[in-house]
């Protein structure tokens, strides 16, 4: 169980580098990190979710479609509505999951990695600064938007994860897409949809 949610945790962050893909300068850098200044100002962040799993043995990814909600500092509900439904919402230093019709509830307060890789769902959805401490960062420019690569630093995190990359959006400089690469190389693309900044959100989404 406890896999399955650092899992889905993980895939929230907000994979494979492809082409047009390279380092940014520093004074690229310098510029994106002052554009990743204003994403504290992000109190909300709603979306519509396209999912693309891609696994060695499989000739076509598996396509799933969702949504997803954060709410500052501490709520986010991550739910899948197509081929399947499951939602996991995080609140109170709490994880609840509906799956095939039944709840469950993990609590998480005395656990510190739950605690960080949550505070990365939260803060990598919101495009906010990231620890050089707990993840080697690397600033690209892919394929003329800015991008981010995190490879994970916390050995329990590595286990499930072998490097992030979170796309922004040429428009508006939020994360747009993000790709999953686990230790296998199997890989999980995310493209993010129908973005709200700082609508409201209504508290019943965070339930279950």
């Amino acid at each position: 169980m406890r896999s399955k949610i650092l899992y889905v945790l993980l895939c929230l962050l907000p994979f494979s580098l492809l082409a047009q893909t390279r380092s940014m300068t520093a004074a690229e850098v310098t510029a994106f990190q002052k554009t990743l200044q204003k994403a504290t100002q992000i109190q909300t962040l709603s979306a519509d979710f396209m999912q693309y799993k891609h696994m060695s043995f499989m000739k076509k990814p598996v396509e799933s479609t969702g949504k997803i909600y954060l709410k500052h500092p501490d709520r986010f509900s991550w739910s899948y509505i197509t081929p399947f439904s499951y939602k996991m919402v995080y609140k109170d230093k709490k994880v609840f999951v509906r799956e095939n019709g039944k709840t469950k509830t993990l609590d998480i307060g005395n656990s510190k990695q739950f605690e960080k890789i949550s505070n990365l769902v939260t803060s990598s959805m919101r495009g906010a600064g990231y620890n050089e401490r707990e993840f080697a960062v690397t600033y690209l420019k892919k394929d003329g938007a800015n991008a981010v690569k995190l490879v994970p630093k916390m050995k329990d995190a590595a286990k499930y994860i072998k490097e992030i990359l979170l796309v922004f959006a040429k428009s508006d400089q939020q994360v747009e897409q993000v790709v999953l690469t686990e230790p296998s190389n199997d890989y999980t693309r995310f493209i993010l949809k129908n973005r709200k900044v700082n609508a409201q959100i209504n508290e019943s989404v965070f339930n279950l």
